[in-house]
């Protein structure tokens, strides 16, 4: 419960690396765990450590595998883009949500998968995204 109250988690993965999630995204149709865009949200993402090397999301940041071809606009979050881009910077940044956008882009300091298992139509269709993470260099 303390997960859901909060909106962030935290996780080790392995020495050095940290994942941290959230199921929270901008508001979509009454669905669960939205909030209104803006100062709300920010304050959820400001809980994401500096540290976070794999960021797991529900929602997508604005402009990375977001758009919506019916409605003609990209839906992700504007407040989560600039949390990855310009304090965490993950490694790896894995998300769903926006169905339309299943697959793998990189800024050049992260990569950004939308990981979503169904198709538009609602059809768990897409295959699973594997990909490899460099192993960190012992000390």
């Amino acid at each position: 419960m303390e997960i859901l109250r909060r909106g962030i988690s935290r996780l080790a993965v392995a020495p050095r690396e940290c994942t941290s999630g959230s199921a929270l995204q901008p508001w979509y149709y009454g669905w669960g765990f939205n909030l209104p865009r803006g100062q709300a949200l920010l304050d959820k993402w400001n809980q994401i450590p500096d540290s976070t090397d794999i960021l797991v999301t529900h929602c997508p940041p604005l402009g990375f595998l977001d758009w919506v071809p019916r409605k003609m606009q990209r839906v992700g979050c504007v407040e989560l883009l600039n949390t990855v881009q310009r304090r965490v910077q993950p490694k790896l940044h894995v998300f769903g949500h926006i169905h339309e956008g299943y697959g793998m882009m990189t800024d050049g300091a992260t990569t950004f998968i939308n990981a979503s298992a169904c198709t538009v139509n609602f059809q768990p269709m897409n295959a699973p995204i594997v990909f490899d993470l460099p192993t960190p260099r012992s000390t």
